[in-house]
């Protein structure tokens, strides 16, 4: 059985590719930005005073190191906006062909359902590991300008975690798209990271026991870059399991929904 198709595949990624390239340079170069700013505002931490010190716990506590500066700083707005790239990239997957109005000609292809499927979440997933390789080099070469050593092993197992992260939600965006009604508009698919990385500060910010479990609701929890990077906390398994379960369940369910779907011509 044919598992994808090189043809269309290339189609699918030359249509995404301005986009690709636009997100990952765009979000790429604001860590870059963002890095180079530590040798400047390392001096300003440390002149916090005690009162404000003890409202940034609440946000992974005034940094260290620059990896602990990067976790705080850079690491939570790269999960924020890199998740929102993520969702649209599997949502447009779906629903940019009735958007643009390439529904007949793009189906007309001599290709089966399954396969469209199949090539389709084959070039979200390649898109997504694009956009994470492309963040971590550029954050990778902005720690030697700074001159500044870290832990490779750690920021890379970052990294793989925060990119895992990013498929789910790509992948969870693919599936509502399949779900919805044809030439439904992007802002729908905000409805899923905005909701889980708000449940993600909000469990983190509470004393309340029963609200810190809320973290298991979120795949941010098993990426928090805090948690890795500057707290070394244990590798929160319960929402990696969870939330990598859900997505298998929801592509299943997605590619049986997507074989009798009705597309708007």
């Amino acid at each position: 059985m044919k598992i994808f198709s090189k043809e269309l595949f290339k189609l699918e990624f030359k249509r995404s590719f301005k986009g690709l390239l636009t997100w990952s340079l765009s979000i790429g170069l604001t860590m870059v930005f963002v890095i180079v700013l530590y040798p400047m505002v390392k001096d300003i931490y440390s002149s916090i005073p005690a009162q404000y010190a003890d409202f940034l716990d609440s946000f992974g506590g005034i940094p260290h190191n620059i990896l602990e500066y990067f976790a705080t700083e850079g690491g939570l707005m790269l999960q924020l906006f890199g998740s929102i790239f993520a969702v649209l990239e599997g949502f447009n997957a779906i629903n940019r062909d009735e958007r643009e109005k390439t529904v007949e000609s793009l189906y007309q292809l001599p290709y089966t359902r399954s396969l469209f499927f199949r090539t389709k979440l084959l070039r979200v997933f390649t898109n997504v590991l694009i956009f994470a390789f492309i963040n971590y080099i550029l954050s990778y070469i902005s720690f030697f300008i700074v001159k500044e050593s870290i832990d490779f092993g750690q920021f890379s197992y970052f990294n793989l975690l925060n990119m895992i992260q990013l498929v789910i939600i790509a992948f969870l965006g693919f599936g509502l798209a399949c779900f919805l009604k044809p030439n439904q508009k992007n802002m729908i698919a905000f409805s899923i990271p905005f909701p889980l990385y708000i449940i993600s500060v909000l469990s983190t910010m509470t004393n309340n026991a029963t609200l810190e479990k809320l973290k298991y609701l979120t795949p941010f929890t098993f990426s928090n870059p805090v948690d890795i990077l500057k707290s070394s906390a244990t590798f929160e398994w319960i929402s990696f399991v969870v939330f990598c379960s859900l997505t298998v369940v929801v592509i299943f369910l997605s590619y049986i929904r997507f074989n009798k779907r009705e597309f708007m011509v």
